[in-house]
């Protein structure tokens, strides 16, 4: 017999996914009101940033502020989170304004850099410290639940409460038959270009192809395309386009090495080769943004935190990823960024309380007109400010178009080695399906001590 908090669960991605569905590829159907939470709607009065004129309903019919409200648990909840420049004035003008608003339960907004956040989480927790809410991307999860490190969100998850957001940044949090955290954003690549360079963005990889070439001048440093090809998760469009996948049906066992995955790697291995328009080796995400604000490359896949990078006098502009082949679109990986509560929050009334603030559909506003996010919220889309603007449409349009990462704790033992097959077979001379026979055993023989 199916759980009854999993029934809930499947039970609002249900009703989402027929939403959804009765606007094919859109993503603006209206969904069923959600109820609010408490002191939800004093909330949207005053939310910092928000258009009265383009508010949901629930803003427009909101209570004044003055007005009695349930009362909020009392404590202080610590969030920790990995955000920058626009994305963290977001979540600090969100924090603002819930501590100004609600004296007897404060939030504390730790930012702590991206490089170290895993680490500060996974010594902190065992030891009982660490924060009562973390924002990450959900492919942790499965990890940190196996490890104890973060817990389900149980009831909290009611079918209402998932209602609010985009179904494919939903499933991505269910991990063994519970969900753990709302999302608050989505993260996925799609292709940014330099509009000086090339006024129409290319259908198909094959006009991708030629467009570059006719860019590319290596004795200039100048290339046609830039991406992080030995990196899984900027070659994951050319695997899941050619049809591959990384595990089986289970979700558990890697099933790398197959036809799929060898055209993948061939025709990234081209691009470099035959094609010569990706730079000489391997690059860091630094290198291709400054190649990008020089004029040096008309295309890089990229992800929204990109924009951010991006020199303001460079004239430019997004478009979903290109076909691999007629009806074959590049298919990135979909990364659902989430607030989980922490298997040691110490208040966890408080923190959930928190948690439904954040992911609200008056937060949200705040986060994509001041972060500049991708929202999770169904309802920011179903605003012409927002439906109708050229960034935005693109990365909504594509992540109906994505393959959610894997959250399965297998996952930690699959980058590295994958990694590794791409470098030797794109810009080495290793054979595409010797390099991921090799990246499959040693996989295994990681799994098999992570299982021990």
């Amino acid at each position: 017999m199916t759980p009854q908090p999993l029934r809930r669960i499947l039970a609002a991605l249900a009703v989402a996914l027929a939403a959804a569905a009765s606007c094919p590829g859109c993503g603006k159907a209206q969904a069923p009101e959600a109820a609010a939470p408490p002191s939800a709607t004093a909330d949207a009065a005053a939310a910092p940033g928000a258009d009265p004129a383009r508010a949901p309903a629930a803003a427009a019919t909101a209570v004044p502020a003055a007005a009695p409200v349930a009362a909020d648990p009392e404590g202080k909840v610590v969030l920790w989170h990995a955000y920058r420049d626009a994305e963290r004035a977001a979540i600090d003008q969100l924090v603002d304004h819930w501590n100004k608003n609600h004296p007897k339960l404060s939030v504390e907004a730790l930012a702590v850099p991206i490089d170290a956040i895993i680490d500060k989480f996974q010594v902190a927790v065992p030891n009982g410290n660490g924060p009562d809410l973390i924002v990450f991307a959900h492919d942790k999860i499965g990890v940190w639940a196996k490890d104890g490190l973060i817990q389900p969100l149980g009831d909290f998850a009611t079918p209402e409460r998932l209602k609010r957001f985009l179904p494919q940044t939903v499933r991505p949090l269910v991990h063994d038959k519970a969900i753990y955290g709302l999302p608050l954003a989505f993260k996925s690549l799609v292709l940014f270009y330099n509009q000086k360079l090339v006024p129409t963005p290319p259908k198909t990889l094959g006009q991708l192809i030629e467009v570059a070439k006719g860019l590319t001048r290596p004795d200039a440093e100048a290339f046609g395309l830039a991406y992080e090809a030995a990196n899984l998760y900027f070659h994951a469009p050319f695997l899941f386009g050619a049809g591959g996948t990384v595990f089986d049906d289970s979700g558990r066992v890697p099933a790398i090495d197959g036809t799929a995955a060898r055209q993948a790697i061939e025709t990234a291995r081209d691009l470099y080769k035959v094609h010569k328009i990706l730079p000489q080796g391997s690059i860091s995400g630094f290198v291709l943004t400054a190649m990008f604000n020089d004029g040096k490359v008309p295309f890089v896949f990229q992800g929204p935190w990109f924009i951010g990078e991006i020199d303001k006098s460079v004239q430019w502009a997004v478009a979903p990823l290109p076909e691999l082949a007629p009806g074959k679109p590049l298919k990135p990986f979909l990364g659902s960024e989430a607030v989980m509560l922490s298997k040691k929050a110490t208040h966890v009334a408080a923190a959930l309380r928190i948690v439904d603030y954040l992911t609200s559909d008056e937060a949200a506003l705040v986060r994509v007109s001041v972060g500049r996010q991708m929202v999770a919220n169904v309802k920011t889309y179903e605003m012409p400010k927002w439906a109708d603007d050229p960034v935005v449409k693109v990365f909504r349009a594509q992540a109906d178009m994505a393959v959610a990462m894997p959250a399965a704790a297998e996952m930690a033992a699959v980058w590295n080695p994958y990694n590794t097959a791409l470098q030797k077979a794109i810009y080495g001379e290793t054979p595409a399906a010797e390099a991921l026979g090799e990246a499959a055993r040693k996989i295994g023989e990681d799994i098999a001590r992570m299982n021990k």
